[in-house]
């Protein structure tokens, strides 16, 4: 049994796809709590339309933020593994099945992912992501090499028990909430991914992701830093020691890390630019990609792009 959690804060676009994609599941032993995070537009209007269906419940709150809002559905969760959804998302129809026989065939594991297709905002395929060790042995390799592990986080269900024993979310670590929650988690169990695309993944200009864009990076690379300071046995640092450390390095060091973060900023750029059918501005953006961090926009585009086309 799952319960689904989906916040939704002025959603109203989106709202209705992701939830009718979940009602849809082939696997239906659920319930939906969907959290309205304080909304000012029709999402609460929306959200009532649905609450004849018995698996849907709601839960009014102010906005104090996507982790807030988390923790409260997973408060008034009922059943064991807990599903997360978001409200632009759209869940393909086999998602919770393939999870659930997953969970099955590997108890021990404390949270499973899946892969997911990247889409714009009119529904455009845009390329595929793919995220999270896909066996036990590779989690546990990563994890002995000092990296962290990263699953897509609108595609996860994720063990009660273990989430609630890890301390639930974490507000100060938003926009990376995920990464957090995801390595205290590994302390209770393996947190392994589906190779599969089991959901499509919208991004747009006005997603979290896109607007927390450079701060999202500082804060993953402290989650990192963290981490690999716990492995060696050093002291742990405060966010405010980190960014001190952050910010004092030497001047060529600083120049390569700008630039490595505006090429992965410039790449997903392009990716919304041709989901809107901008393809002029998706040029010149990959260019900006590839002159910034050639590396990593290549080698993402070839693995994002090209087996996307290879299925049509």
């Amino acid at each position: 049994m799952i319960s689904v959690v989906l916040p939704a804060y002025n959603a109203a676009t989106f709202l209705a796809e992701a939830i009718e994609s979940i009602l849809q599941q082939t696997f239906q032993e659920f319930e939906l709590i969907i959290v309205d995070d304080g909304s000012t537009d029709n999402t609460l209007e929306i959200i009532n339309s649905y609450l004849s269906n018995p698996k849907v419940k709601v839960i009014k709150g102010e906005h104090k933020g996507l982790s807030c809002a988390l923790n409260l559905g997973i408060a008034e969760a009922q059943y064991p593994w807990i599903a997360r959804m978001d409200a632009d998302d759209i869940a393909l129809p086999d998602r919770f099945q393939r999870q659930v026989e997953a969970s099955c065939l590997f108890p021990q594991v404390v949270a499973w992912g899946t892969y997911a297709y990247y889409i714009s905002a009119n529904g455009k395929k845009l390329g595929l992501a793919a995220s999270g060790p896909t066996s036990i042995e590779d989690f546990e390799d990563r994890r002995d090499d000092g990296h962290l592990v990263q699953l897509i986080h609108p595609t996860v269900i994720l063990k009660k028990e273990s989430l609630i024993a890890a301390g639930g979310y974490r507000t100060e670590f938003e926009p990376v909430e995920d990464l957090d929650l995801f390595n205290r988690m590994t302390a209770y169990g393996p947190v392994l991914a589906i190779p599969e695309p089991l959901l499509q993944y919208r991004i747009h200009n006005q997603s979290v992701s896109m607007k927390r864009f450079f701060f999202q990076r500082v804060l993953m690379r402290y989650i990192i830093t963290s981490h690999r300071r716990s492995l060696a046995k050093l002291p742990s640092q405060t966010f405010e020691e980190f960014q001190e450390d952050y910010n004092h390095i030497f001047w060529l060091a600083r120049l390569d890390r700008g630039l490595k973060t505006y090429g992965m900023f410039f790449y997903r750029k392009a990716g919304l630019s041709v989901g809107d059918g901008s393809y002029l501005y998706g040029g010149v953006y990959l260019a900006l990609s590839i002159l910034c961090n050639p590396g990593y926009s290549l080698s993402r585009f070839v693995r994002q792009v090209l087996p996307t086309k290879t299925k049509r």
